[in-house]
């Protein structure tokens, strides 16, 4: 048994005050060649213990940091979190040589404040349980070697990703020792001026990405660091334009709706996107720029509802939509479609974050009587709601036609031994937690050699993930996985899925496209 086999797993504590001000300036000085500046005392002052590697920060003291799994951040994670902790300590019990990669997202948020992101407990959980499954299959099989070991992390940055700098100074940290040996990260949930800042923070580090569900274009750079299973908004917009040329018709009005709030990237970038698309597949929008607004205030619900109006006047009235924001904004959008007197028949398409339509419980009680969207969305059947989906159980079997190759059986049946019954499945975000970790499992591997024996560390990891798509590529659950030059998904495809209110259908799937035929 090596020395680092038998050694146990203790996240990172946040080091005494001297080790953090060094800490902070090393890690300053490469924010500030990539233009994000640092404010290290506001956000080291705070040391009340949670548990090892987890403090409490911020304006609610949210607890976090980096556990193992013997920290549960939120109750939804409980169940995955002890099966977390659990093959972790299998690892460190196995005698075999093992390394670590970190799964993060923003997982707890304030009571205090409205929900404002598309991540929603449930969501989260779904993520973290795919990627604990692709843990479990690394490491006790799947054709993809078991030397090293894969020690599985959770890092939570606190409500919109808030708390990143401390969270990313730990995972640096693990990263450069020989406490933890963290090789990766994946996750970071969406597109927020935080995500992006986390991602140029291990960039300059030089810690490997994969990220598993973030879309906004300029994530991406060359010679990357940062890869991702998902597609980037370029190629959601691309699909989109593409489906809406083949039901254009003579007359056929379109337009677009677009949520510039600043520190959005993933809404800024899905509008700019959008128009490109819609230039390059000759559709005509009725407007220059489209109908703005700026979501994270409750203005946001009676701007949309002007729109709305706007949109359905009977002189002038629109085939299609494109809504370039949030699955929460796009929720009061259709709120205001389905108003009572509104006749509004439409279809809207939007991207990945539409799903966050049926984040929000429906209306209950009195205010049910006029309030609950989803009925009235039910009663009108004129109104269509689609969005380009990461992934989609259904999709699997159009993308692997040979049933040999289809890894998503397996996969659901992982799912239904460990956290009971597939409709969890349907949003596809088990399926994107999974595809992250799966593919920087696979790196890990291929940066052990042959044999399994040589060292595995960051550099290692990043020069085998320039090789996915190259010499190699990941059967993921959600589709082939291969990389472009700059670490965006190559041909990977898409799933076309309809919203619906009723809740069996609420994710229904239409159709497989691939961003490359929709160009």
């Amino acid at each position: 048994m090596s020395e680092a086999s038998a050694r146990r797993f203790t996240p990172a504590r946040p080091p005494v005050r001297w080790h953090l001000w060094t800490l902070v300036a090393l890690v300053g000085m490469a924010l500030v060649a990539v233009g994000l500046p640092m404010a290290a005392d506001r956000w080291w002052s705070t040391d009340h213990r949670c548990a090892d590697g987890v403090v409490e920060r911020g304006p609610a003291q949210e607890c976090v940091g980096v556990t193992d799994g013997s920290y549960v951040f939120s109750a939804e994670l409980a169940e995955v979190s002890a099966k977390i902790r659990a093959e972790n300590q299998r690892v460190a019990e196995s005698g075999e040589d093992w390394v670590a990669g970190a799964y993060t997202e923003p997982i707890t948020r304030r009571a205090d404040t409205p929900a404002h992101s598309d991540r929603s407990p449930e969501v989260i959980r779904q993520a973290v349980e795919g990627a604990y499954l692709a843990q479990v299959e690394l490491n006790r099989g799947g054709g993809r070697g078991r030397t090293p070991q894969i020690k599985l992390l959770l890092a939570n940055s606190g409500q919109g990703g808030e708390q990143w700098r401390p969270v990313v100074a730990q995972l640096v940290a693990l990263a450069g020792g020989d406490a933890g040996r963290l090789v990766a990260v994946a996750g970071f949930g969406q597109s927020t001026s935080t995500t992006r800042a986390a991602v140029g923070a291990l960039r300059a580090a030089e810690v490997p990405m994969v990220g598993s569900t973030v879309a906004a274009d300029d994530l991406a750079t060359p010679a990357p660091t940062f890869f991702r299973v998902s597609s980037p908004n370029t190629d959601q917009t691309a699909v989109a334009a593409a489906y809406l040329k083949r039901r254009q018709t003579r007359g056929f009005r379109l337009d677009v709706v677009r949520d510039i709030k600043r520190d959005d990237t993933y809404n800024q970038s899905l509008g700019t996107a959008f128009v490109r698309a819609a230039k390059a597949a000759e559709l005509r929008l009725e407007t220059p720029n489209g109908h703005r607004f700026v979501s994270g205030s409750p203005s946001a619900a009676n701007t949309l509802a002007g729109i709305a109006e706007t949109v359905c006047r009977p002189e002038r009235r629109l085939d299609a939509v494109y809504f370039a924001g949030r699955g929460r904004e796009l929720k009061l959008f259709i709120e205001a479609l389905t108003a009572p007197g509104r006749n509004c028949p439409l279809t809207v398409l939007s991207g990945s974050s539409a799903l966050g339509v049926f984040y929000d419980p429906p209306a209950t009680g009195d205010g049910a009587a006029g309030g609950d969207v989803l009925a009235r969305w039910r009663a009108n059947t004129g109104l269509r709601v689609l969005y380009t989906a990461y992934a989609h159980p259904s999709a699997a079997a159009r993308i692997y036609p040979t049933r040999a190759d289809n890894p998503f059986p397996a996969f659901a049946d992982a799912y239904d031994l460990a956290f009971g019954g597939d409709r969890d499945l349907q949003s596809g975000q088990a399926m994107m937690g999974h595809d992250s970790v799966l593919t920087l499992g696979t790196a890990i591997r291929a940066a052990a050699g042959p044999q399994g024996g040589d060292a595995v560390d960051a550099a290692g990891v990043r020069n085998m993930l320039l090789q996915i798509g190259q010499s190699r590529t990941v059967p993921g659950v959600s589709g082939p996985i291969a990389f472009d030059t700059n670490g965006n998904p190559h041909h990977k495809p898409m799933a076309l899925v309809e919203l619906r209110p009723e809740p069996e259908r609420r994710y229904t799937y239409r159709e497989t496209i691939w961003a490359d035929d929709a160009r």
